[in-house]
């Protein structure tokens, strides 16, 4: 099976190359925790290798975006691709906002090869009820399965939650879980795979997840 590389150092390992191809990956954690980097850093590491790339935001802006980029070494060379190969999508929510609407946006970009949507809690804001946002998100991952390559949807937790509780986890190919985790009196950012369809890999090992000025990385680290 094809495999589509992170682009974050050591992950690739911890994942037997990367996440498979037409598959959605879930990227979830508590807030700080770097789940909006590790979107950025994997459409940025599309885009270097000419792959087209989308990153839809529903809450910081491109502007945004683009300042916590300049603060990542690796990430800093992001301008030379926006409006290239490199769309960054900014939409903001309003009462006119449904889950159709952003089948419409991602059918304006034909051929992604990449897509990132932060965040998909904004989309249960909008929808009718519970059984209404869980068969529109189907609907939805069902059409980006058939058009792009690899989607990561990002979703905001709380405490040892892997998703809102909606049913995500259920429905997306892989769940990749970030989190903070006390070690000798020092938090450290973790990474745990929860979940990986067509993929052998150790589940629910937190491995160490650094984000420096240099750039993002795994490292061999798994804190027990």
């Amino acid at each position: 099976m094809d495999r589509v590389g992170t682009g974050i150092s050591g992950l690739d390992r911890v994942l037997g190359g990367g996440f498979p191809s037409e598959t959605i990956i879930l990227v979830s954690g508590g807030a700080g925790t770097g789940k909006t980097l590790f979107g950025l850093n994997f459409i940025i590491s599309g885009a270097l290798k000419g792959e087209k790339c989308c990153y839809v935001s529903l809450g910081e802006n491109k502007d945004e975006l683009l300042r916590a980029c300049d603060g990542i070494k690796t990430l800093k060379d992001v301008r030379g691709y926006i409006d290239k190969n490199l769309a960054i999508e900014h939409v903001i929510m309003g009462d006119n906002i449904d889950l159709d609407y952003f089948t419409n946006i991602f059918a304006s970009y034909p051929g992604v090869d990449r897509l990132v949507i932060d965040n998909v809690n904004r989309l249960l804001i909008y929808a009718e009820n519970k059984r209404d946002y869980r068969m529109r998100l189907s609907e939805l991952i069902r059409y980006l399965k058939e058009r792009v390559n690899c989607t990561l949807l990002l979703c905001e937790t709380n405490g040892k939650e892997i998703d809102t509780g909606n049913g995500e986890a259920f429905e997306c190919d892989g769940v990749v879980n970030l989190s903070f985790l006390e070690f000798e009196e020092k938090p450290r950012r973790t990474l745990e795979i929860h979940k990986l369809r067509y993929s052998s890999f150790e589940p629910k090992i937190p491995h160490e997840f650094v984000i420096d000025g240099n750039r993002l990385r795994v490292t061999e680290t798994r804190i027990l």
